[in-house]
């Protein structure tokens, strides 16, 4: 008796799942993607955190079978683009750059360029933070001194200071775009092949 309330369960839970319409194509797709996408993101994360040697991200990959392989791969990539930003160090950039070479070696050029250009915004952000502290300093310490606090033991913690937060936010804001650009054409083009 039991066992046939089991079963019978069972085969009722079938007769619900069998009523349930078929998935299309596309969302058979986005399942897929959801599936896969995470270890490609995975993959990223350990290669940038040094647990994953750069040779080894081709042989992860190789790991991954049929159209599974093309959706970690364009996670993975899409994942060390988002390493070049203003935020992170120029090393960790360069580093996720390397990376995308390793799995992606007939890009070579385009990745070199995106290196290049990756550089040469990062170089015109840092002098422009540069001469924007300064100012900001400059106008702090007079504002300091015209209220009578001045001398050498005086160091203003910009890092707390909201203004000049705010003003860095702004000139992130101004050179982001063109990081972007970067990043879109690298997946754009990786992802069309």
């Amino acid at each position: 008796m039991e066992e046939e309330r089991i079963k019978s369960a069972f085969e009722l839970a079938m007769e619900r799942i069998s009523a349930l319409p078929e998935l299309t194509p596309e969302e058979k797709e986005e399942q897929k993607e959801r599936e896969c996408a995470p270890v490609g993101i995975s993959l990223a994360y350990k290669y940038m955190e040094g647990t994953l040697a750069d040779t080894d991200l081709p042989v992860e990959l190789e790991r991954c079978e049929g159209s599974r392989r093309q959706i970690v791969r364009r996670a993975l990539i899409t994942s060390l683009c988002r390493e070049m930003s203003l935020e992170k160090k120029r090393a960790a950039a360069l580093k996720a750059l390397s990376g995308v070479m390793r799995i992606a070696p007939e890009a070579k050029g385009i990745l070199q360029e995106a290196e290049h250009a990756y550089m040469r915004i990062l170089d015109e952000f840092e002098v422009e933070k540069k001469k924007e502290f300064a100012k900001f300093q400059a106008d702090a310490v007079e504002k300091l001194k015209a209220r009578g606090i001045s001398g050498t033991a005086v160091r203003i913690n910009f890092d707390e200071n909201e203004q000049w937060n705010r003003e860095l936010f702004c000139l992130r804001q101004a050179y982001e775009p063109r990081l972007e650009s970067i990043r879109d054409r690298i997946i754009r083009e990786l992802h069309s092949n």
